[in-house]
């Protein structure tokens, strides 16, 4: 019996092993993320707010390619693609000059982690 058993077993104890990989897949971008928003938005020149931006445009891409659950994922990317078009509008209103402009776009990234925020987590 230990010998029809001991197959089931590995694939079972290796997928154990791997959870605590998969659990935290996602929270080292989102934390760069944060961190890199703080910076922008505290930023008093228009290059290192640029800097800060380019850096969470990044860690997007990274966070986008993480494992999550199916149930979570469609949401999470619709919120994901939302906050890059705010990143890309206020780097546009950087290269165009328009500090304050920019800033409203980092605002309203602010307003998109409130309202996307749940759908991050990995669990269920």
């Amino acid at each position: 019996m230990l010998k029809t058993v001991r197959p089931l077993l590995l694939p079972l104890m290796f997928g154990l092993m791997t959870l605590p990989a998969v659990a935290g897949d996602l929270e080292q971008p989102m934390k760069k993320i944060g961190f890199n928003y703080k910076q922008a938005v505290k930023a008093d020149d228009a290059a290192t707010m640029e800097k800060h931006i380019k850096e969470m445009k990044a860690q997007l891409d990274v966070a986008k390619e993480r494992n999550m659950p199916a149930a979570k994922k469609e949401k999470f990317l619709e919120g994901m693609n939302k906050v890059q078009n705010e990143l890309d509008a206020s780097l546009a209103a950087l290269q165009a000059g328009d500090q304050e402009k920019a800033q409203a776009h980092l605002a309203k990234v602010n307003d998109l982690k409130k309202e996307y925020h749940n759908y991050a987590k990995q669990k269920g």
